[in-house]
């Protein structure tokens, strides 16, 4: 039996639905009349991502909501047909969105209101992010002192301060990673992960929803992967944030690759190539065609050097198409294609279409298959200079590899001229770079390996053996590193290794031959660098395998 309180609230509770009800109804004949779609938003699940795309007070002031996005494409609840409604879908059109507007009913518009509530910041200039180099609060002194200021930090004002911080210390990404008792923070500065701080719990949900935002990411999916990007300025030059957000037993991970403009300009001199190398690798560049790879693991500057080529390349008269996964900088003068494989343009999809653009100079991300290898290689014969990446441990390695992929030796020996194998290793500080000396073992390490530089390299070893290292100071926030530069090893296709793709290779005996030929190894290079104390002998140890 019924209380007269709950006879009340059920008669009350039939009214609001028959009133909703009517309302419903009201609106669906209303947009039949004005020949426009009608949707009930009663039950609908809301994107907070495409809601946070006006701000409540243009929602409140043309009567209209954005309650679904997907890509370029737009739902737009309307109550009325009005100018500002106009105005906002003339907005979002210049914008390239496709815009579909829907009839909403009163309640419906109201409803979809009240989910404004769950988004972190919906004011659009707020997700603008411009940041300058002298406000206080990213000026960095050392990693310890940033992590207190960061520690007090208000989630707010958090995002800017982790950006700006980052790029003042000119770290390449930044990983927010949730544990039990808190978020770790850490920056990659010169390839090397540091510990920043711990944030507070309590920051994380907003915090990863700041970014979701700024990213264009869906808020209201936390349990798969997804990826996105953004860009701000930073000292007034342009900076692109790549975004991947990862699911993990504590909440969502998040790693920020952080790509400044200013980095893509890198001249071929700065790459830190020796004179001898240098000259070789300039003399292939300099013919008319044939292929020039490079490789390394993932984060050795393999993108770095080949745009550095791009860079002298780059000369009117010249005509440059590259094929890359995505975009990393862009360069005035060159046509640059991202691949797409959702709409079919795959790395050798794209390098058939590129070829049929008339180029002199093609760069392609990278070999992955047998195709794209096939395609470069024939290019490479054709009259084209191409220009690519692999993943191989040293440059010996990618002949074999790419035998491996299934390209016949007859079209890879004269298709190939020149295989660049590389490492990236912390410079020392010169501000407190002081001389070092070396155990008998490590000493004993290094002279096995100067002794074995061949002697046709055209390599200089000082006659007294000296080493530096950097304590830590003001100037590189006392990390004893500043910067990065390459240490590589070069080889040119001649006669002999030539003979030998032709008959079937083995990483042995090309390696043989390319230091018969007069290479220098990457351990050698870096060693002869830790004597010119640009690097320190134990850096060069920890990237090279030797």
């Amino acid at each position: 039996m019924l209380t007269q309180n709950e006879k009340e609230t059920r008669l009350k509770q039939v009214y609001q639905q028959l009133d909703r009800k009517f309302e419903e109804e009201e609106t669906q004949r209303k947009a039949k009349q004005q020949k426009t779609p009608y949707i009930n938003l009663f039950g609908f699940p809301i994107d907070s991502a495409a809601l946070a795309l006006l701000t409540k007070a243009e929602a409140e002031s043309a009567g209209a909501v954005v309650f679904f996005k997907e890509g370029r494409n737009l739902k737009l609840g309307v109550l009325e047909k009005n100018q500002q409604v106009e105005e906002v879908i003339k907005k979002f059109s210049s914008e390239s969105y496709y815009v579909e507007v829907y009839f909403i009913s009163e309640s419906s518009y109201k409803r979809v209101l009240d989910s404004y509530s769950k988004i972190v910041s919906t004011d659009r200039k707020s997700q603008e992010i411009e940041i300058n180099q002298a406000v206080e609060n990213v000026q960095v002194e050392s990693l310890k002192q940033l992590g207190l200021t960061l520690a007090k930090t208000s989630a707010t004002q958090m995002i800017d301060m982790i950006l700006g911080s980052a790029l003042n210390l000119d770290s390449s990404d930044i990983h927010v990673e949730p544990e039990a008792g808190g978020i770790k923070l850490r920056y990659r500065i010169d390839g090397v992960l540091a510990d920043i701080t711990i944030l507070p719990k309590e920051a994380h949900h907003q915090l990863i929803s700041r970014i979701k935002i700024l990213s264009k990411l869906k808020l209201n999916i936390i349990k798969a992967p997804q990826d996105g990007s953004f860009s701000l300025t930073y000292n007034s030059q342009p900076v692109d944030i790549r975004v991947s957000v990862l699911p993990s037993a504590f909440g969502e991970s998040v790693v920020m690759r952080l790509l400044r403009q200013d980095k893509g300009g890198l001249k071929f001199e700065e790459l830190g190539i020796a004179d001898n190398s240098a000259k070789k690798l300039l003399a292939q560049m300099e013919k008319p065609n044939g292929m020039i790879l490079t490789t390394g693991p993932t984060g050795s500057g393999k993108t770095t050097t080949l745009y550095a080529i791009l860079n002298k390349l780059n000369e009117p008269g010249v005509k440059i198409i590259t094929l890359e996964d995505p975009v990393e900088y862009k360069i005035t003068g060159i046509t640059q294609t991202p691949v797409d494989a959702r709409a079919g343009l795959t790395f050798a999809a794209g390098l058939r279409a590129i070829l049929r653009q008339d180029p002199d100079v093609v760069m392609v991300g990278e070999m992955r298959d047998l195709e794209t290898a096939e395609i470069g290689c024939q290019a490479a014969l054709t009259g084209h200079i191409v220009l690519s990446t692999l993943h191989t441990n040293d440059a010996a390695g990618a002949i074999p590899r790419l035998l491996d992929l299934g390209v016949k030796s007859f079209v890879l020996a004269p298709a190939i001229n020149a295989v660049i194998a590389q490492r990236l290793v912390r410079k020392i500080c010169p501000a407190c770079k002081k001389e070092a000396t070396l155990s008998p073992q490590l000493r004993a390490r290094v002279e096995m390996i100067i002794s074995s530089i061949p002697k046709n390299s055209g390599a200089v070893v000082p006659k007294e053996l000296k080493f530096h290292h950097s304590e830590g100071c003001k100037a590189c926030k006392g990390l004893g590193y500043k910067g990065r530069i390459g240490v590589y090893e070069i080889f040119t296709i001649n006669d002999e290794i030539e003979k030998l793709i032709l008959k079937g290779v083995t990483h042995t005996e090309v390696r043989a031959s390319a230091i018969a030929a007069g290479m220098v190894t990457m351990a050698q290079d870096g060693i002869l660098k830790a004597l010119a104390g640009i690097t320190d002998v134990e850096e060069v140890f920890r990237v090279t395998e030797e």
